[in-house]
């Protein structure tokens, strides 16, 4: 049980920290998580010039495009989770972020063979394995309870940053260098920033937001947050959610250019503005209002999230199905804006059902699981439906087999209704 002097200590600890202070700290993560993203969405827009070049099929293209990277993003991550629950997590995104994801992408423009761009597809997801999760837990350290949908929805806004960029860069820079000069622009700039992280934020105290912590080993870790009821069907239900997302992300461009005959440029506006665009507002929004509306009650912070994920299903299915182009630019957005919602809300789930020893591994739990699943199974699986159909639709078959992705965040909606009904017992063990 918290007392009510814990409390007063907790929010007069907040109070304590200065705001400019600690939204510069969460303004740099969030353009690094946001250059995270766009390393991972650049390589979707140059999915058709490199698939030309190598002579590849969809499934091939939809291996490159998830499953080599999150395989090794979900294997590494989790340890290196573990690793920042004790050591200086500034350390651990600046070296990942520097030493890993960004010269890896800068090495993808390098690539002579297929094996070799799938070799450095495999550093940039060990190099990313290493950011979210220490990311996130100093954040759940700058912020309270109640601020945390709030201040990560504001970090959950590098998603669509990323693909806004990475969509934009990629597309421009594609056609007029060609795709591997698109690689070397957006890997080269994260080492400048990755020193600018190095050298002007501070390791925050573990614990600050919180009236205890204690440090615990693996064991006990790993069987509290499968105790976790909430904890468990959540992360179920953001596997289904990310699917929805990577396998839109990958296969959106291919989209915009088969069934609707866009330039590579053409694909960068069009996609960067009605999918990155609307994302990030969807983002932003979703961490404010389920920031104000869980202050009362704690199953908003899972209802509000059920409820877009839910209307995304529907509107995405129109946005494959309509022959207008005006209809289907106007559904992606609305669809882009329905799932980044809950982007805020499911990443602060992550940080207040877990004790604050746990919460490098519970972010790395919930993200790296989604990833696995949403990046390496949504891009491949819309990919090999696409050559299974292609002799029958031709290039219609990918407006099809992205219908898959309407499904995914339909069960989704449900799962975060039902892990709703046991969030407060959830938190309230947490904070014991």
């Amino acid at each position: 049980m918290v007392d009510v002097t814990s409390q007063m200590s907790v929010q007069t600890t907040a109070a304590a920290k200065p705001p400019a202070r600690r939204y510069y700290v969460l303004g740099l993560l969030t353009i690094i998580y946001a250059l995270n993203f766009l390393d991972r969405t650049i390589f979707n827009v140059l999915i058709e010039p490199i698939k030309k070049e190598f002579q590849l099929s969809d499934t091939m293209m939809g291996l490159l495009a998830g499953f080599g990277f999150a395989l090794f993003y979900s294997l590494l991550g989790i340890p290196i989770a573990r690793v920042a629950d004790r050591l200086n997590r500034r350390n651990i995104v600046a070296v990942a972020f520097a030493a890993f994801w960004s010269a890896m992408t800068a090495l993808c423009g390098a690539a002579s063979s297929v094996t070799s761009l799938a070799l450095a597809r495999i550093g940039v997801g060990i190099g990313e394995s290493a950011g979210s999760p220490a990311s996130q837990s100093i954040v759940a350290d700058l912020f309270t309870k109640n601020e945390r949908p709030r201040a990560l929805g504001i970090y959950a806004i590098g998603t669509y940053l990323g693909v806004f960029l990475g969509y934009f860069i990629g597309g421009y820079v594609n056609q007029h260098y060609g795709w591997r000069m698109a690689f070397y622009v957006a890997g080269l700039p994260g080492i400048l920033l990755a020193l600018i992280l190095w050298l002007t934020i501070s390791e925050p105290k573990r614990g600050a937001m919180q009236e205890s912590f204690v440090p615990e080993p693996l064991g006990p870790t790993l069987r509290f947050l499968a105790s976790q009821q909430s904890f468990i069907i959540v992360l179920i239900g953001f596997c289904l959610t990310t699917y929805t997302n990577y396998a839109t992300a990958a296969w959106i461009p291919p989209f915009l250019a088969r069934v609707h005959h866009l330039s590579s440029a053409e694909i960068g506006t069009y996609a960067g503005t009605f999918k990155g665009l609307a994302g990030m507002a969807g983002t932003l929004l979703g961490g404010f209002v389920v920031a104000q509306i869980s202050r009362r009650d704690d199953r908003w912070k899972l209802w509000a999230p059920a409820i877009t994920s839910g209307l995304a299903g529907p509107v995405f299915a129109l946005c494959m199905l309509t022959q207008d182009f005006s209809m289907m630019v106007a559904m992606l957005a609305l669809t882009s804006f329905l799932v980044g919602f809950h982007l805020g809300p499911i990443f602060a789930i992550a940080q207040t059902v877990a004790k604050p020893s746990m919460r490098a591994l519970a972010s790395a739990l919930i993200a790296l699981t989604a990833t696995c699943f949403g990046q390496g199974v949504g891009p491949l699986a819309v990919g090999m439906v696409n050559d299974a159909l292609k002799g029958s639709y031709g290039a219609d078959a990918v407006r099809y087999s992205l219908l898959s992705a309407a499904v995914t965040t339909t069960l989704g909606a449900l799962l975060f209704v039902w892990a709703a009904r046991t969030i407060r017992g959830d938190i309230g063990r947490a904070a014991a």
